[in-house]
């Protein structure tokens, strides 16, 4: 069944939003001197250290645009570049204590630019809204894991001996 035309509009809208979003998230995160690319690198990189390519398979970019944001942040300490143990043509991204102190500055700078969006509903439509973002947010986590398979959530092993191929990402090409 198509939608209709009022369902169309509705869904412009909400596209429209979220991307109007994505700016009060990058406006935000210039206040603590980072890009929403980088951001999103380190909350990636939060949940445990990864190749190279699979961040770029996450941010869904490729290679070449991944060095440039990842060179920024290894030169601000915020991100280490290490060779897999297990392959060393393969180069691993973690994050420095600096990194995650700077994510979670990320953090506080897009959740106050969100309550200040938050403050112009009413208190039910600000918690309507909160539960929509929590849904989609779901949503893409559900989704990321169907791509990445159910690791990409999973903390890092607490030794290396741990690591083998199984635990590592697939590496999807770049959309």
């Amino acid at each position: 069944m198509l939608p209709d035309s009022s369902s169309k509009l509705r869904s412009a809208d909400a596209v429209r939003a979220a991307a109007r979003l994505a700016k009060v998230a990058g406006t935000a995160l210039a206040e603590g001197e980072l890009t929403l690319p980088q951001y999103r690198v380190l909350v990636f990189l939060a949940v445990r250290s990864r190749p190279a390519t699979h961040v770029a398979a996450l941010l869904g970019v490729s290679a070449s645009s991944m060095t440039s944001v990842v060179d920024g942040l290894v030169a601000r300490s915020y991100v280490e570049r290490s060779a897999d143990p297990s392959d060393r043509r393969r180069v691993m991204l973690s994050l420095t204590p600096e990194g995650t102190r700077t994510m979670h500055l990320g953090d506080e700078l897009v959740g106050s630019g969100l309550n200040r969006l938050l403050q112009r509903l009413e208190p039910e439509q600000a918690e309507q809204a909160l539960v929509g973002l929590e849904l989609l947010n779901q949503a893409m986590e559900a989704s990321l894991e169907e791509r990445f398979g159910p690791q990409f959530n999973e903390p890092e092993p607490s030794s290396a001996s741990q690591v083998t191929d199984s635990d590592a990402l697939s590496t999807p090409t770049a959309q």
